[in-house]
């Protein structure tokens, strides 16, 4: 009897941890079953909005088409004002949709990133629609240019154009500024007392001041020397009893001038720029 009053309370708890286990096994299973629903319902809304995109933008491409044909129709009576003016007000009305397109498929990919399921079906649709508004993309900026060609002037109408105009000038400028770069060197001229007092040369090996050899400072501030374009800049007049190039320079790549009468040197003169130029952008030359 007494064994049968232990086993009871027993397969009471027993049941009750069994119902609990239950219990909490049903919670997880209708709390998944909530996400699961949940992520259904918004991978419908995202194709919903996908779907409704992708048709705003074959709307858009069909109304493009229809004002090419316009535009084309009325350009061919470019003396008309009134034609001219209607080309222009389509190029507007191109452009305006043509930005939305772009704008429409940048937001479809940046939800494509953030939506559930599986989505590669989705990138190939957008990927595909993407290749044709560059197409249709490339396919007005030539109008543009015929549409220039006959003296209507829309270049400026069109996105496209216009950033790929200053795209050409701002390349040009990085060139410009390249080659400029390319094409720059720096000297100074001075006597040594003074090129040494402005850090630009120092005094190097020799014994006690014996036998040293002035050099280009590794440490000299460029601002004490004169920067110059190495193409334009090809004479440097001095007045001169003596002087001597610190910098490493091969003899042949220039000439010095130096006066029959007087014996001054009045002029360096380069002779070969890319020779002289070459190991080294700086010159230093000292006079007396």
């Amino acid at each position: 009897m007494k064994t049968m009053k232990k086993i009871i309370p027993a397969i009471l708890l027993f049941a009750l941890v069994a119902v609990s286990c239950n219990r909490a096994e049903l919670q997880r299973v209708n709390q998944e079953n909530e996400q699961l629903k949940e992520q259904l319902a918004k991978r419908d809304a995202d194709m919903e909005n996908f779907k409704e995109v992708f048709n705003d933008i074959g709307d858009n491409l069909a109304d493009i088409r229809t004002r090419e044909k316009m535009i084309v129709k009325n350009s061919a009576t470019a003396e008309n004002g009134d034609r001219v003016a209607s080309v222009k007000d389509d190029i507007r009305a191109i452009d305006e949709m043509m930005k939305q397109n772009k704008e429409s498929l940048a937001r479809l990919n940046e939800r494509i990133k953030n939506s559930t399921g599986e989505n590669s079906q989705l990138r190939r649709m957008v990927e595909s629609l993407q290749a044709t508004i560059r197409e249709k993309d490339q396919e007005i900026v030539q109008l543009v240019s015929q549409l220039e060609q006959l003296n209507i002037e829309v270049q400026d109408l069109y996105s496209s154009v216009s950033d790929l105009r200053m795209e050409t000038i701002e390349q040009g400028k990085v060139i410009e500024t390249q080659v400029e770069e390319l094409n720059t060197a720096w000297y100074v001229i001075g006597n040594e007392k003074e090129l040494r007092e402005k850090e630009i040369i120092t005094k190097e090996g020799g014994f006690i001041g014996i036998g040293s050899v002035s050099k280009l400072n590794r440490d000299f501030d460029e601002e004490n020397f004169t920067r110059i374009d190495i193409r334009k800049k090809m004479v440097f007049d001095l007045d001169a009893k003596k002087l001597k190039l610190i910098t490493i320079h091969p003899s042949d790549s220039y000439l010095l001038r130096q006066n029959d009468d007087t014996k001054r040197f009045y002029r360096f003169e380069i002779v070969d720029a890319e020779a002289l130029w070459k190991n080294s952008r700086y010159m230093v030359l000292t006079v007396k």
